[in-house]
């Protein structure tokens, strides 16, 4: 005998799942070169089926850890359990949507895009040659399913936003929410920038401590550029998670990374990344002029290079990651009109590619402890030995110059009492000691600056070293 309750039709992107698979299966193509971006906006500018049907040759989406809603599916599993039907229906590519459906295994049939474009009023005529002239349920989330929603016996709208919701009502539609739950949009977002590695640029405020500088406008305007910087770094981090979308789903720890959990959808991610970017450049260029902003301009290139190719290139990488770290130094020197001098620019590219292979030998510390194998770096786990070695390296080499420095006639001609720098040496090699001591045992995140501001050791060590630092001026 056949149901009398009416079937439950549910669309994927945005409803089900918080994240899109076809702005996924975009950012996969352009992973795998840049230019592809221009291969898009080829295929789109000839329709939208064209689009996906053409993006569907060339990439199949890693769908095995797509995220879903918990919540919904566990209401939709109690509607089955009731004696509705479901339906999985939705505009993706049926190819793409298949394998989700089968991992599920909850949905009685899928009705997906195939020969055309299945959204809108074509998405309902789907549905309503499917239920055969039977009232039927609808969960969609945005505006393109008011058509579908105008004509269900019971239309819910899942995580809508205030534009649907408007839209919806000036159509005549009355909405049943699903309100899915989560963190704040504030929360999530403050995770998506990664507010915490804003403390990385505070390097930007180190020309003026060495130059003893005491003028509250540069200090101003440098407090300024410091936001500036954070901004376009936030964008740049966001774009990273972006591009590292699927990797980070497999990794233990970055899965719960908001655009990899599903907490913050591709969409709003791109959505906020682009006014991060805008807000910091304007910022940069309205509060310490030109010159700065051409280094975050740099900066910024630098980074996209990073996750485009670098990242994936031994010993590149944390080069690169030292340099980043390092420009951060240039760029406040130039923000500030303080000439850098060789010595602080020596000091910081050995110290930050010593915390640069911290970070990697972390990582493999950490997955051989999963006993998940290393991929996307270019490392392999009989690396870590020489890694190790050129981390240490690298921090001793600091805080050798740091003592040539002390030693030297700029060091004599800036300090008054320059002996007092001298305790400053063992308490660096100690808390360089340390940190890798950490890594060996485990106990080191991945990475070390986060490590380093939750630390109260680090902390003790920073005040004693600015202690010494005053008593030498």
């Amino acid at each position: 005998m056949p149901s009398t309750r009416p079937p439950v039709y549910v669309d994927l992107d945005g409803t089900l799942s918080p994240s899109d698979l076809l702005l996924e299966a975009c950012l996969q193509l352009v992973r795998l070169r840049f230019l592809n971006v221009f291969l898009l906006i080829a295929w789109a500018l000839k329709g939208a089926w064209y689009f996906k049907s053409k993006l569907a040759t060339c990439i199949q989406p890693d769908t095995e850890l797509f995220p879903i809603r918990a919540g919904l599916l566990d209401e939709l599993v109690a509607l089955k359990a009731e004696g509705h039907r479901l339906v999985l229906a939705t505009a993706s590519v049926e190819s793409w949507v298949l394998p989700i459906a089968a991992r599920l295994g909850s949905f009685d049939a899928v009705i997906a895009s195939r020969t055309s474009n299945l959204k809108g009023v074509r998405k309902l005529r789907a549905i309503e040659s499917d239920a055969g002239g039977q009232p039927f349920v609808y969960y969609g989330d945005s505006a393109a399913d008011i058509p579908v929603w105008k004509a269900a016996q019971r239309p819910v709208a899942v995580a809508p936003s205030w534009r649907t919701r408007l839209k919806a009502k000036a159509a005549g539609v009355q909405l049943e929410v699903f309100q899915a739950k989560g963190d704040t949009a504030f929360k999530v977002i403050s995770r998506a920038m990664r507010v915490q590695q804003w403390a990385k640029n505070a390097l930007l405020f180190l020309p003026l401590v060495a130059a003893h500088q005491l003028n509250a406008h540069l200090w101003l305007q440098m407090l300024m550029g410091f936001v500036a910087f954070g901004l376009v770094a936030s964008a740049t981090y966001i774009w990273n998670d972006l591009m590292d979308l699927v990797p980070d789903r497999h990794h233990p720890r970055k899965r719960l990374r908001p655009m990899a959990s599903g907490a913050l959808a591709p969409a709003s991610a791109l959505l906020l990344m682009f006014f991060l970017a805008l807000a910091g450049f304007a910022l940069s260029l309205l509060a310490a002029g030109g010159a700065f902003t051409s280094v975050l301009f740099a900066y910024t290139a630098l980074t996209l290079l990073y996750t485009f190719r670098l990242k994936r290139v031994p010993f590149v990488d944390v080069l690169t990651l030292a340099l980043l770290y390092t420009v951060r130094v240039i760029a406040g020197g130039l923000a500030t009109g303080i000439e850098v001098s060789s010595w602080l620019l020596a000091i910081s590219l050995f110290v930050f590619l010593s915390l640069a292979l911290v970070k990697r030998c972390a990582e493999l510390e950490f997955l051989q402890f999963e006993g998940v194998e290393p991929s996307g770096r270019g490392y392999r786990m009989s690396d870590f030995g020489y890694l190790v070695s050129m981390g240490i390296s690298s921090g001793f080499v600091a805080v050798l110059v740091l003592a040539l420095y002390v030693d030297s006639q700029n060091g004599s001609m800036l300090y008054h009492q320059p002996k007092f720098l001298w305790g400053i040496c063992p308490i660096f090699l100690y808390w360089l000691m340390r940190i890798w001591i950490l890594t060996s045992r485990r106990e080191m995140i991945d990475d070390p600056v986060h490590f380093a501001i939750h630390d109260r050791v680090s902390w003790l060590v920073l005040v004693c070293m600015v202690v010494l630092a005053a008593l030498a001026v």
